[in-house]
């Protein structure tokens, strides 16, 4: 086995490692839609996206539109929303 393949294997075992154990985070803010699927939060000025699944938690608060919440989740379910006037100022 040559060094190439070698460390292709070497950085695929260490991508799968990501995904299969990727880190978690936690978002704190106001709760200002909430599905099934979704929850999405306001902290300060930025809009943050966060995956409804078996590995997301609430960690304080009460899941509710208004409320402010503590969310545990991978971070790879998170995603902030850029919105038109903050893509102007960049």
């Amino acid at each position: 086995m040559n060094l190439k393949n070698l460390l292709a294997i070497i950085v695929a075992a260490l991508l799968f490692g990501n995904a299969a154990f990727g880190q978690t985070v936690q978002v704190a803010g106001t709760v200002t839609a909430l599905t099934d699927a979704q929850i999405t939060m306001i902290l300060a000025k930025d809009t943050w996206l966060i995956k409804r699944d078996s590995t997301t938690t609430v960690v304080t608060g009460t899941l509710a539109v208004g409320n402010t919440v503590t969310v545990q989740c991978l971070s790879a379910d998170v995603q902030k929303v850029v919105s038109g006037d903050a893509q102007k100022k960049e």
